[in-house]
């Protein structure tokens, strides 16, 4: 494949396994080196299955939490919502919150927007809370880490032509 003597699809795919496969070994080594950045794109591809990774959520929390340790702020939003949602931990709602809670005050737009979420709809324990809902979704126009999704945008703009 490499010389150019088999070509087609399966060398195309074969091309782009070993690709993956070099970009994951890149990571795990800058990973494993303490490089935090490094540890959540590993904990994303776990998550998510890219790179030829399986999903794997405990992996993938594995990699966020020594992230987090390092005070990465998308480590610790992905570790609050894995909490949350028990994906590759244990549930805990105490945890996840504390976890966004850091996340939003370090500047995550996403666990801002989580945070605000979980106050307009009672979610995780909170109970509605439409001032605190308005003041996190306010928040996440400040936020240096652009981490949020159009969804959660829009979930908030909309909250806040409604709640002005």
């Amino acid at each position: 494949v490499e010389s150019g003597a088999i070509s087609g699809s399966k060398a195309d795919a074969w091309k782009k396994a070993m690709k993956e496969e070099a970009t994951v070994a890149d990571f795990r080594a800058k990973a494993e080196g303490g490089d935090a950045e490094a540890m959540v794109k590993l904990g994303f591809s776990y998550r998510d299955g890219l790179h030829g990774l399986k999903k794997d959520a405990t992996q993938s929390f594995m990699w966020f939490k020594r992230a987090v340790d390092l005070k990465h702020v998308d480590a610790l939003t992905a570790c609050g919502i894995a909490y949350l949602h028990g994906k590759g931990v244990k549930v805990s709602h105490t945890r996840g919150l504390t976890m966004l809670g850091a996340a939003a005050a370090l500047g995550s737009e996403h666990a801002c927007g989580i945070l605000g979420r979980a106050n307009a709809e009672g979610l995780y324990g909170y109970d509605k809370n439409p001032q605190e809902a308005t003041r996190m979704y306010r928040e996440m126009q400040k936020c240096d880490c652009r981490g949020s999704t159009e969804a959660g945008r829009e979930r908030a703009a909309a909250w806040l032509r409604e709640h002005p």
